[in-house]
């Protein structure tokens, strides 16, 4: 309750809680200066907000000649309600704006904005000399953009502009978050709740059958629970295909149920014999449910999962599902016969879909969203199982829900096999620690080899991350009582991880050059990304484990009493540097490889920093609770203090997570999407715009990079698991290095070129690329065949079809 007032307070504090502004509608497009607004002359653009808690409306300045001593030329922004009421207003003198300048209209808060109509009036004296710029194309269908006059204007200026270039944003508010959080668990809510149920079940059957699991916090079962789970699964589908076998929606539904008939039987078995559950997990559920929310908010304006690694993902997932095996290959959807990648994340999204035809995109992006909100689960796992204190696993558990950056940065990435792999790596850690370290967890040898495999299955680099610290642990227990057992526990808890991939690593290096790795062609690919450190306050939580660090090795130093306890945090710092070292590469004269780099390695670093600062806090907190009850009121108000600033502040950094330069994929090209899946032939061949993402390889700039997962039809730029085929490779290259220098997309003879090379249409995401759909529309040999609020769709003539027919 204490920490709960203080969050009240702190919220009434705008400084310290500011409105969270996102953008609404973007019409980005320009090619055109509209004329100069003056006296009764105006520009005016109609619009409808989706969202309620219009704020900003945002143009850019046209300006009409150079700047002028003394020019007292006057430029207005006037925002109208649909009641025609002027509802802002804002005057510029011209000499303070310069040409291609943003200007943004602030509008007092519209809490009911959506779906009502607005209009942005621009206006001038008789001495303005500036305008804004427009787009010749008709982009944004629920506006329009006008010339007007006034009652004693009889010549009235004209353009060929259809659109003004425009922005409007607005604020969140707490009524139309909740709205939201309820519409998306309405309609996504019967997935999320499969995929909590799936997930863990393999985990759940394992624990029934371990009996020195019994007793055991009920938050920390789930936990492990959740890890076994993300670990038997991908083992499940990757056998079942060597077998020969394949999954089915009916057989993994058969499965599922009975084996939560088995979970279920077992429970009330256990019920009956009157043993009672740990219980006590209200506040975690709570900070669960909240983590979960506040990353489902950070989406809620997004359509497809961000970035270039997100639509591969989609497309293993649409090859996995029509298979129902772990792939070998991408056939149908690509001409590449090998799979060198992980397929652990794949098999829980494509068990899903086969369960419940739920679209592709949009069960991507839910359960990725899921799954992050999931993390705090198992860092409160990893550190129950490590100091038995549920207080202590709730910090670390709050710690990466709101306050840290990572993981919930991940989902601007669509980095889904890394962020699944990272929750089997908290309980990983301390499983392999315990198996090491207490003679009473020797038992544990198979859970820890479960997990290992699971781990490679999922991401090959967290797997090789995790190497360094089983050998820092083995070398930190040297010595103790019984340690060869520990060591020959963990031996064989390699054994089985070994046996259970061993296969797949066996293909895995027939299909690389090893030597390869170790050639890197991208510059700068082993940068230490300084950036992660300066964003948010990651930068205090580094000062506060430098100081911490310090401490614990004093105090190892001076208390041989405290040398014990200090070993495992000693033991997480000593891997973080060596992996530091390890990854330095020419830095110490030391090889660098392709496989792993710092920057994946630092976005990993979250696991061990919340435990690492969560150690000493369980420690310290154990020793406070001894003294007087008042002693510990005032310690339970510190951490009060201490931990509501960081719950503001990490609230509003998960809702804003998000980098708007990673959204590629727009809700209006979904729509289109959907058409082509509709009304395009099987064969149908789409150009798409792109450009160079990473070394030589080229990525779809909009939502044309998901046209193959979803549809199955082939484009110019598909998801980047093209590179797996030389020649393949070696032709999306040359296509796009020719069609990004392409300027004059009107001329016939470009349609034409695109013929020969196989295209039959070109797609025009809304965000836009080399293909401008104002320029293809002037193209005689081109047809637009779909246009909806800025998304295109061009059909090329018979006649270039038929000169490559030719």
């Amino acid at each position: 309750m204490g920490l709960l007032a203080v969050v009240g307070l702190l919220w009434k504090q705008t400084a310290v809680s500011p409105p969270i502004l996102a953008t609404d509608i973007n019409q980005h497009r320009l090619d055109i200066a509209l004329p100069t607004p003056r006296n009764d002359v105006a520009v005016s653009q109609s619009f409808v907000p989706r969202w309620n808690g219009l704020r900003e409306v945002e143009v850019m300045v046209v300006r009409y000649g150079e700047k002028v001593d003394g020019e007292n030329g006057r430029f207005s922004l006037q925002l109208r309600d649909d009641n025609n009421a002027i509802i802002a207003e804002q005057t510029y003198p011209n000499s303070k704006l310069d040409h291609n300048q943003t200007l943004t209209l602030a509008i007092p808060l519209q809490r009911q904005s959506a779906g009502r109509r607005y209009t942005l009036r621009l206006l001038g004296n008789d001495s303005n000399t500036l305008s804004a710029w427009g787009y010749t194309l008709d982009v944004y269908d629920d506006g329009e953009l006008k010339m007007e006059g006034g009652a004693l204007q009889t010549a009235v200026p004209t353009t060929n502009a259809h659109e003004l270039r425009f922005t409007t944003r607005y604020q969140l508010t707490l009524s139309d978050a909740l709205r939201y959080l309820a519409t998306t668990f309405f309609y996504e809510g019967a997935l999320l709740l499969l995929a909590l149920l799936f997930i863990p079940l393999p985990g759940l059957l394992l624990l029934q059958v371990a009996p020195r699991w019994r007793g055991m916090d009920a938050g920390a079962t789930w936990g492990t629970a959740v890890a076994l789970g993300l670990s038997v699964w991908p083992l499940l589908w990757y056998w079942l295909t060597l077998a020969g076998g394949r999954w089915a929606g009916w057989s993994l539904w058969l499965l599922f149920v009975a084996g939560w008939g088995v979970v279920l039987w077992q429970w009330w078995r256990k019920r009956r014999a009157g043993e009672q559950g740990s219980g006590g997990a209200g506040m975690l559920i709570l900070l669960l449910l909240v983590a979960v929310a506040v990353r489902l908010l950070a989406v809620r304006d997004v359509a497809f999962a961000p970035w270039v690694d997100a639509s591969r993902h989609g497309l293993i997932t649409a090859v996995m599902t029509t298979n129902g095996q772990t792939p070998t290959a991408y056939t149908p959807y690509l001409p590449v016969d090998q799979f060198p990648y992980h397929f652990g994340f794949h098999t829980i999204a494509s068990s899903l879909q086969l369960m419940t035809n739920w679209p592709l995109a949009r069960l991507l992006l839910y359960l990725g969203q899921l799954l992050n909100g999931l993390m705090p689960l198992m860092l409160y796992t990893a550190v129950w199982l490590l100091t038995r204190q549920r207080g202590a696993g709730l910090f670390a558990a709050f710690l990466v829900a709101f306050p840290f950056f990572f993981p919930a940065y991940y989902a601007t990435w669509g980095r889904f096999t890394q962020l699944t792999a990272m929750l089997i790596m908290p309980v990983l850690l301390a499983a392999t620690w315990l198996l090491l370290h207490k003679r009473r967890w020797r038992w544990a040898w198979w859970l820890v080899g479960l997990l290992a495999a699971g781990l490679f299955l999922m991401h090959f680099r967290v797997f090789i991350f995790y190497l360094p610290f089983a050998l820092v642990a083995v070398f930190a227990n040297l010595g103790r009582r019984h340690w060869w057992s520990g060591v020959a526990a963990l031996s064989a808890a390699g054994g089985l991880a070994l046996l259970l991939v061993g296969v797949r690593l066996w293909q895995l290096w027939r299909m690389a050059n090893p030597a390869s790795q170790f050639d890197i062609q991208i510059p700068g690919y082993n940068n230490f990304p300084t950036s992660y450190i300066t964003v948010g306050w990651e930068r205090y939580y580094l000062w506060a484990t430098a100081v911490l660090l310090l401490l614990i090795i004093i105090t190892a130093l001076v208390s041989r009493r405290q040398r014990q306890w200090a070993l495992l945090p000693l033991t997480l710092a000593a891997w973080v540097a060596l992996l530091f070292v390890l990854l330095s590469g020419e830095r110490l004269g030391l090889p660098e490889t392709a496989v792993v780099n710092t920057n994946s390695m630092y976005i990993t670093l979250f696991a061990p920093l919340a435990l690492f600062l969560t150690l000493p806090l369980a420690r310290f907190w154990h020793w406070w609770r001894q003294h007087h009850w008042g002693l510990q009121l005032a310690g339970q108000l510190w951490l009060a203090l201490a931990i509501a600033p960081l719950l503001l502040f990490g609230l509003r950094q998960q809702i804003t997570i998000l980098n708007p330069q990673t959204i590629l994929g727009q809700s209006d090209d979904l729509a289109a999407i959907a058409w082509v899946n509709d009304n395009l032939p099987p064969d149908a061949r789409l150009a798409v715009s792109s450009w160079r993402w990473l070394g030589s390889t080229w990525a779809a700039g909009d939502g044309g990079a998901w046209l193959l997962p979803i549809t199955g039809r082939q484009t110019s730029t598909p998801p980047i698991d093209y590179i797996y085929n030389v020649e393949l490779f070696e032709a999306i290259i040359a296509f796009n290095e020719t069609a990004v220098s392409i300027t004059d997309w009107h001329n016939p003879e470009r349609a034409d070129w695109l013929a020969q090379q196989g295209y039959t249409h070109i797609f025009v995401g809304a965000r836009g690329g080399f293909f401008d759909p104002a320029t293809l529309a002037q193209n005689p040999h081109l047809t637009l065949i779909y246009h909806h609020n800025g998304v295109f769709i061009f059909a090329l003539s018979p006649s270039s079809l038929s000169e490559k027919s030719e």
